[in-house]
């Protein structure tokens, strides 16, 4: 499995370098072009700029992406929580401790169903 993974590692590692001498090989091609637009007046975007834009945009989906998942597991989370609580309950309090978690339960449970909805 390790052996895999140092492979797998050196692989990536290996990709990574070729990549990033492609965007310094492009860079450089379009240093001819960026100093041909700026003699003629003309406004561009510059790669770096777009690239680092794009960069930002997939970090900013990941983050969203995360922020949801943490949601759904502190949802999960409090759905234990109140399961616990109801184990505890009906060791200590019998039947009646049983109906009035039973009743506050399904409040949680739809509270927690609406939580996940978002």
């Amino acid at each position: 499995m390790k052996k895999e993974l140092y492979r797998l590692r050196q692989g990536v590692e290996e990709e990574l370098a070729m990549l990033k001498e492609k965007q310094a090989a492009a860079l450089d091609d379009f240093k001819e072009s960026e100093e041909a637009l700026d003699a003629a007046g003309i406004e561009f975007s510059h790669p770096v700029d777009e690239n680092n834009e794009e960069v930002l945009t997939r970090r900013s989906k990941m983050v969203e992406y995360k922020s949801h998942l943490t949601k759904q597991e502190e949802v999960r989370i409090a759905a234990e929580r109140e399961e616990i609580k109801r184990a505890r309950l009906l060791r200590s309090g019998g039947e009646s401790a049983a109906a009035q978690i039973t009743s506050g339960s399904m409040n949680a449970d739809y509270a927690a169903s609406a939580q996940l909805e978002l």
